[in-house]
Order: structure tokens, then sequence, then C-alpha cells
């Protein structure tokens, strides 16, 4: 079993007071690269793929008419956020394994 499955929540917007839908997500451990304890308990998981974006970006000119765009590329890595009782879970299943 290479898949570590996790409960991730999102805000569903215009909801008060907030409510939150929850989706059912996985990771390979295989990626891991780091974890991270966070102060609720969570873990915040590194996953290697690295990788760069490309982004257009528009331009304007100083009084605020669109003179073209600007490419601008970014580097990003996949950070997961676990929660207290899946960062637990992902514990045990990694000192099992």
């Amino acid at each position: 079993m290479n898949q570590f499955f996790y409960t991730r929540k999102e805000p569903v917007q215009g909801t008060d007071p907030l409510e939150f839908k929850e989706f059912r997500d996985s990771f390979n451990v295989n990626k891991v690269i780091r974890t991270v304890m966070i102060d609720d308990g969570g873990s915040l998981v590194l996953i290697d793929d690295i990788h760069e974006r490309t982004m257009e970006l528009p331009q304007y000119t100083p009084a605020g008419k669109p003179k073209g765009v600007k490419r601008e590329r970014n580097t990003y890595q996949t950070e997961i956020t676990l929660s207290k009782e899946d960062s637990a879970r992902f514990v045990e299943v990694m000192s099992i394994g």
C-alpha cells in the first residue's frame, strides 16, 4: 500500500456559521520528504514534487489602462495539512511499514 487516505475539509462559501465540506484525498507515501508537527496536533506533509508554473499577469499604465501581460514563473511544492487524527494514523501506518 503506497497511498495514504485522509480527510480534507474546505469551507462552504456563503454559510454563516461557517460550514465545511469533506473530501477524501490521498497521497503516495513514497513521495513524502518531510513532515512537520503543527500547533493543533496535526502535521504538514511535504511532497517531493517541486515544479514550476507560468502565469500571465496583466500589466497596467499608471492611469490604470491595460498595456499587456507579463509572464511570471514560480516554483511550487505540494504541502498537505493532516488533522490531528489523520496525523496520528499516518505516524502509526508509517511505523508499521
